[in-house]
């Protein structure tokens, strides 16, 4: 480095040093962040390439075809109802359906009590009770034309029977839900033709 040059560097960094910040109006200013709510409609997100958008009217007849769909699951009257021993039962009666209603009534009050036995039979693992429940709930529900209930009583009645395994309880627990299931099906398109609400217990 020359000498010239030697003697001008001390001045140099001394200027660079001494020199003041730059002012605010110097820097750039901030970017703005961008509200979401003063966004332009022209910036609203729109839908992925791909999604279908639904009009009201769409979305009412797609709510329209969701109930039908599941009425499908629900079981017909003559899924759970044996209408040909139902009807022997409405031959019986005068014409003011007194009689129908009482074997109504009697057989509800008798499913509710033989299912708390069942339940309490199944506390005790105790399936020589089960079974004996299982043969009596199966033909009072065959008399009245219950058949679903009346076939998964009779399986009931069968598989406690067995030895007593924790396989076979597993078995009498899964049909005793299945039947139970049965049960307000029935209960419920009998009550149905009493003219009641379904939660009655008496036609």
């Amino acid at each position: 480095m020359s000498p010239a040059l030697r003697a001008r560097s001390p001045n140099i960094m001394d200027d660079i040093v001494k020199r003041p910040p730059p002012s605010p109006s110097d820097k750039a200013p901030p970017q703005k962040k961008l509200d979401v709510k003063s966004r332009p409609a022209s910036e609203e997100p729109t839908p992925k390439a791909g999604s279908l958008v639904l009009t009201p009217k769409e979305k009412s007849d797609l709510k329209e075809a969701d109930k039908k769909e599941a009425k499908k699951d629900e079981p017909s009257k003559q899924d759970v109802i044996d209408m040909e021993v139902f009807d022997q039962i409405l031959e019986l009666d005068d014409g003011d359906s007194f009689f129908v209603s009482m074997m109504v009534s009697d057989y509800l009050k008798q499913v509710e009590v033989t299912f708390n036995q069942m339940d309490q039979a199944m506390k005790t693992k105790d399936l020589k009770q089960i079974s004996q429940l299982g043969h009596f709930l199966k033909g009072s529900s065959a008399a009245l034309g219950v058949k679903q209930v009346s076939a998964t009583c009779e399986k009931i009645q069968n598989d406690a029977k067995g030895i007593p395994s924790e396989k076979t309880l597993e078995e009498v627990v899964s049909l005793l839900k299945r039947v139970k299931e049965e049960y307000s099906a029935a209960k419920r398109w009998l009550l149905e033709y009493c003219q009641k609400p379904v939660d009655s217990t008496v036609c």
